[in-house]
């Protein structure tokens, strides 16, 4: 397996083209969520409630849901396995290879369980999903800086 150091010039072009457009769609997301709240409140803040209102507000059926977390889930694995796969190529310590390539998949599979606990156990889970959601943005933000800063700064192994 190369590692990212290693790699010739014409594939660290396209791994940075890939985790730079990869941390853009987290940003376009996260983006999406403040504009879309924003002025829901007077003090134009988001909070908790106003992520409950996503999964338990009028018109917010079962069948949204599960659509949502369809159209989430096929995006989703797209992002988290190529990030991913770059992201193992590193010389960062095989177990933190591993541990952080998983995370996400299975931060969004708590974040996405939690919309529906969130909507009919108890709106509670809305602190489950935003906890969720911060851990899988930020296990892939750290991937991709940490691939990004291996991919040009990291050492080259002797040849």
């Amino acid at each position: 397996m190369k590692r990212l150091p290693d790699l010739p010039v014409e594939l660290k072009v396209l791994a940075t083209a890939i985790l730079v457009f990869a941390g853009l769609s987290i940003l376009m997301g996260f983006a999406y969520i403040v504009a879309a709240h924003q002025g829901t409140n007077a003090d134009y803040g988001i909070h908790a409630a106003d992520i409950a209102a996503l999964y338990t507000g009028p018109g917010v059926s079962t069948v949204t849901l599960i659509s949502l977390a369809h159209i989430h889930l096929l995006g989703l694995i797209a992002v988290f396995s190529i990030v991913g796969f770059i992201f193992v190529h590193s010389t960062l310590p095989k177990w933190l290879r591993i541990s952080l390539s998983v995370l996400p998949f299975l931060a969004f599979l708590i974040d996405i369980s939690s919309w529906f606990l969130t909507k009919y156990v108890d709106i509670g889970f809305v602190y489950v999903v935003i906890g969720a959601g911060a851990t899988f943005i930020g296990a892939l933000g750290l991937m991709i800086l940490a691939s990004l800063y291996d991919l040009w700064l990291g050492r080259r192994s002797a040849a």
